[in-house]
């Protein structure tokens, strides 16, 4: 498509499914984002943490779709400004309004903000980098871009939401000590700050070796969350392969 004819398109002739998915990955982290502001109580959160890891399986989604069927002009730059959305300002804010609202951190709040702040700049770098490196090179065939399409450089904001969504979860659900979970809580925020904007290598996570089992857990978690289900479980598991994700270079480097 010329620029000149995609000028002259409808917005809504160009939208297409995956670009609906994109919207709906928006729309959850939104929404998880109104559920803390209007009542920070464990229900809210635990609800809001919920809905930014049903947005994960949509972004999936998004790109299973548009693999299959096709995507849009528009669609790359819906999926990055939906992920900034549901995977760098909803779990900064969740984050921020667990440690200050529910846990009444008050004593440690620069440090709470300047993190979340962090993790949000963060997050917008890595899908910069991200989206530029896909512009320079949109049809290459080379082994750089066969080597993008298997590793990603720096870790994906998607999962860094899922471990900061999941490890709160399995507080929320747990009676955890406050004083090591804060501290904790704040350590992977930096962490995941770190490895964002790091030139690490991370596998795709398209890979069926990690997407089949992420996902059945997913819809585990689901299933006990919609019957109201103790999903403490399943939440863990999430975490601890998020986890194992996070350090799954260095098995690689060495």
């Amino acid at each position: 498509m010329n620029e000149t004819k995609f000028s002259d398109e409808s917005l809504l002739k160009l939208i297409k499914p995956p670009d609906l998915l994109s919207v709906l990955n928006a729309l959850f982290g939104f929404t998880a984002i109104l559920l803390v502001l209007r009542k920070a109580n464990a229900s809210a959160i635990e609800n809001a943490l919920v809905l930014i890891l049903a947005a994960a399986v949509v972004d999936g989604l998004d790109g299973v779709v548009a693999r299959n069927i096709g995507g849009s002009p528009i669609g790359k730059y819906l999926d990055s400004l939906a992920d900034m959305v549901s995977f760098g300002v909803a779990p900064a804010i969740v984050t921020y309004v667990l440690l200050n609202d529910y846990l009444h951190v008050y004593a440690y709040t620069y440090i709470a903000l300047a993190l979340c702040g962090a993790y949000v700049i963060s997050g917008m770098l890595r899908l910069a980098r991200f989206d530029a490196k896909e512009t320079r090179y949109p049809f290459s065939t080379g082994s750089v871009l066969e080597k993008e399409k298997v590793y990603f450089e720096g870790f994906p904001i998607t999962m860094a939401a899922i471990s900061l969504a999941s490890f709160m979860l399995v507080y929320i659900e747990l009676p955890l000590k406050f004083y090591p979970y804060f501290f904790l809580l704040i350590a992977l925020m930096g962490v995941l700050c770190g490895l964002m904007t790091s030139r690490i290598r991370y596998r795709n996570r398209r890979d069926k070796r990690i997407a089949i089992p992420i996902g059945i857990i997913f819809f585990t978690l689901f299933f006990f969350y919609a019957f109201s289900l103790p999903f403490v479980y399943p939440a863990a598991v999430i975490f601890m392969l998020t986890a194992f994700y996070i350090i799954s270079p260095f098995f690689s480097f060495f």
